[in-house]
């Protein structure tokens, strides 16, 4: 870190050091305004935090705004750089999970909600998709830290999401992009929009790729065909003008991909046994004696199981109907999805397709026993699907103009259907002696006596979870904000939500143990003979001694939650320049399911949170931006997931932990030194932590049954420290205008569960970009060059602590963020 850091300020240093000559050149030349910083004042930055038009200094909120302009004169062009660049947000790509301040989401199980709520144009959903579309797509995107429970239900808990998208153009216009890079990433996209008749204006945009590129990470095992992204995003807009106060803009966009690409892989030693704790097939890696390589080579990993993530059968429709009727605006925002996203991995981490053991080899001076060797091919994959379609409505009334008194009221429905299977299966051959066993398990009923049938297994799974899941929620809400006297405001929201879930589950797993002793096999196992066994009973029964029949099991759910939450603020700005706020907010974040286990912690309640925030936004200059907030909360009902031996075998239940808290500082700068140089730096400090439980847990990631006091532990994915700082220089040459800039991002380790194990824990990182844009006088032609992770350093997307059929039974898997690359895009606008 220390030489990165070196670098990072060397640059910083270089960038203040440009010749005067750009200074004086800069007097005399015309600027491009839309790239470069004043040095004078400070421009506006425009945002719809609360529901209405506001420059981003004015909202008593902490926010984070990223433009389209600077994301592309930053080359942030994904969530995951955006959380680099805001204080308090982390994001992990691998997991598609978001937290502000510690809040956020632990599992990705349907039957649980996020905690940070992602709006598209207004229109809510549970994924940060939409915020990873490109510049070309997105106007700005707003991340709000906090509960933003009143105006932003749907489980706003920890912060939200705004992504706001470019509109169509009263003049024709259109743009095309391309971007190539060192690793043979390849994309292209374009727009073009303009009026078609009076009052109706377009807008087309289309993407294709990132397309395939070279593996950023090495298969030891030789196969072929990964490293591929194929993806493609169409979108078309209408915006139709009735009148002067009457407008509908309407948004369709469809996606798909097909990818072969990994984020990482195993990154601790291959754990040799024959069979792994909680394991329900031989361990892959019995009698290994090559090392795992990701401990020595964290971007090499041995699979032969090509990893594939697939969308299909996508569409999303946005509508957005504003009126204004005698000062009070009337505003309909609606929307449908529906997706298939599926992604097969490699669930044993290794290449090895073929293991034969047995009485005859452990014995081998023994004849008579080698008709008990037995074979297996150990090639496991785990299939993860969801089937998702939802779509919501919500209506507004707000005052028109803005004055002493501002207010808005409005009305939400939601309704989502989602199906998740998942399934973890032998993908061998047929030939050997685990495969042949496991398609046709023995049953036994509730009082262990085999059945006379039962059911098929086709896929060889050894675990299959169907869950299937209905939301409907309804809320009502309102918030205003009054003048009490010059400069001071009063701020006063609430929000009633009620959310209904109906889940459904079926639950299976098959075992094949070839080391059990087993009835008239000598004690010594049945090898070849041994039968695989449909389990899923007896190792329920032992949780639920009701539980009757045999094979999968099913089961239904359904629960409902309600609650306030709200908003209590003040501020008060002594001038223009000042804004001094403070809060105290309620958010909550719906009760759910744990689907697909059949567990024994099935439902829990919702989480609440209590926070206050105190805040400080301020231009003490005209060219300098200081904001700084500190805040506190006090965290209820966490929900967590935790693995839970039953019968021998772990299973995830959901629980929730009573009491935690998050205290931190967040500071933000802007300074436009120049008119041809401009600073950022941004430093955060989050302690959040467990602070009151009422049970004892037993780490599924250790060895034997030992419950454990997590009191005191880390809340997951919350880096303690979080800096970053870039720098833009603005070069005026004879043809136009060269943008010279830099960034420089740090944050401390994270854990990503709520044990204080080292295999949860992902070590601090640190990354430096450099970037350089040349934008012709007209504007209209762009060329960037880039570099990316300049001095290669190994960034940390994830950890996913081991257990069950793994190869690695205490061990854990880590993600990680793309090595160094080099890149150039142009831009061509007309």
């Amino acid at each position: 870190m220390t030489k990165t850091l070196f670098s990072a300020v060397s640059l910083v240093a270089i960038i203040m050091a440009t010749p005067a000559q750009a200074q004086d050149q800069a007097q005399g030349q015309p600027q491009d305004t839309a790239e470069t910083p004043t040095g004078g004042e400070r421009n506006p930055i425009i945002v719809i935090a609360q529901r209405r038009e506001q420059d981003v200094q004015d909202v008593p909120v902490a926010i984070s705004v990223f433009s389209d302009e600077d994301r592309d004169k930053l080359g942030i062009r994904t969530i995951q750089d955006m959380s680099n660049f805001t204080p308090g947000l982390s994001f992990s790509a691998s997991l598609d999970r978001l937290s502000i301040r510690g809040v956020g989401r632990l599992t990705n199980i349907i039957g649980t909600d996020p905690g940070v709520a992602t709006y598209n144009d207004g229109f809510y959903t549970a994924s940060a998709a939409e915020a990873s579309k490109t510049p070309m797509f997105v106007e700005r995107v707003e991340v709000l830290r906090g509960p933003q429970g009143t105006l932003y239900g749907r489980n706003s808990i920890g912060g939200s999401l705004n992504v706001v998208s470019k509109r169509p153009s009263e003049t024709l216009e259109g743009e095309v992009r391309g971007t190539v890079e060192s690793l043979g990433f390849w994309i292209g996209e374009g727009y073009i929009s303009g009026p078609i008749v009076e009052g109706v204006t377009a807008r087309i945009s289309g993407q294709y790729g990132p397309r395939t590129f070279d593996q950023p990470y090495d298969n030891v095992s030789g196969l072929e065909g990964e490293g591929g992204l194929n993806r493609y995003l169409i979108e078309g807009q209408l915006q139709f003008e009735f009148s002067p106060d009457v407008e509908l803009w309407l948004k369709y966009s469809h996606a798909g991909w097909n990818d072969n690409v990994r984020t990482g892989g195993l990154a601790t030693p291959y754990t040799t046994a024959d069979v792994l704790p909680d394991g329900l097939v031989p361990n892959a890696a019995f009698g290994l004696t090559t090392a795992a390589p990701g401990v020595t080579d964290p971007r090499q990993f041995d699979a032969n199981t090509r990893a594939t993530q697939k969308l299909t059968d996508n569409h999303n429709l946005v509508a957005n109907f504003t009126a204004e009727l005698d000062g009070v605006t009337i505003k309909y925002v609606g929307g449908y999805s529906q997706y298939r996203y599926e992604a097969l991995s490699d669930y044993d981490f290794t290449s090895v397709d073929s293991v034969t053991t047995g009485a005859g080899t452990v014995a081998p001076f023994s004849p008579a026993f080698a008709a008990f060797n037995y074979t297996y091919n150990p090639t496991y994959v785990q299939e993860y699907i969801e089937d998702k379609q939802y779509y919501s409505n919500e209506l507004t009334l707000s005052n028109s103009d803005e004055g002493a008194l501002n207010w808005v009221f409005g009305f939400y429905q939601y309704h989502e259907d989602f199906s998740q299977p998942i399934t973890q299966f032998v993908d061998g051959d047929g030939t050997d002696s685990l495969s042949a066993a496991i398609v046709a398990p023995t049953c036994n009923n509730e009082l262990g006596v085999p059945v006379a049938t039962c059911a098929a297994n086709p896929r060889g799974a050894f675990y299959e979870g169907i869950s299937d899941l209905t939301i409907d929620g309804l809320a009502a809400f309102g918030q205003t904000d009054f003048e009490v006297a010059d400069g001071f405001r009063i701020t006063l929201g609430a929000r009633y939500s009620h959310d209904t879930k109906r889940g459904g589950e079926s639950f299976r797993l098959v075992n094949w143990d070839p080391t059990n002793p087993l009835p008239g096999c000598f004690g010594l196992g049945c090898g070849p003979f041994t039968p695989s066994f449909d389990v899923t009973t007896s190792v329920l029964r032992t949780v639920f001694p009701n539980i009757t029949g045999s094979g999968a099991q099913t089961r239904q759910l359904k629960d409902s939650w309600g609650g306030f939450s709200w908003r209590v603020g003040a501020e008060y700005s002594p001038n223009p320049d000042m804004l001094l706020f403070g809060s105290y907010s309620r958010g909550l974040k719906s009760g759910g399911f744990n689907l697909g286990v059949y567990s024994a912690n099935a439902v829990v309640d919702k989480e609440q949170v209590d926070a206050f925030e105190l805040g400080l936004k301020s231009n003490p200059l005209d060219n300098l931006t200081f904001n700084v907030t500190a805040f506190h909360y006090a965290y209820d009902d966490l929900q967590v997931p935790i693995t839970v031996e039953t019968a021998g075998i772990g299973l995830r239940n959901l629980f929730n932990v009573p009491g935690s808290k998050s205290t931190g500082l967040e500071v933000e700068t802007r300074w436009e030194a120049t008119d041809w140089l401009e600073i950022n730096a941004n430093y955060a400090y989050l302690d959040a932590k467990i602070t009151e439980t009422n049970q004892l847990f037993d780490d599924p990631n250790l060895p034997g049954n030992i419950p454990i006091d997590i009191d005191g532990n880390r809340l997951p994915a919350s880096s303690k420290h979080k800096f970053s700082v870039s720098g833009l220089v603005d070069v005026p040459i004879s043809s136009g205008n060269l943008f010279l800039a830099g960034s420089y991002v740090y944050r401390s380790d994270a854990y990503y569960g709520v044990f204080d194990n080292p295999n949860y824990r992902t070590p601090g990182w640190d990354q430096v970009d450099l970037r350089v844009t040349y934008v012709t006088d007209d504007q209209n032609i762009r060329l960037i060059g880039y570099v990316r992770n300049v001095f290669d350093t190994l960034g940390y997307d994830g950890a996913d602590p081991l257990s069950g059929s793994r190869s690695s039974a205490f061990g854990r898997g880590l993600s990680y963020t793309p090595p160094r690359s080099f890149g150039a895009e142009i831009q061509f606008r007309f």
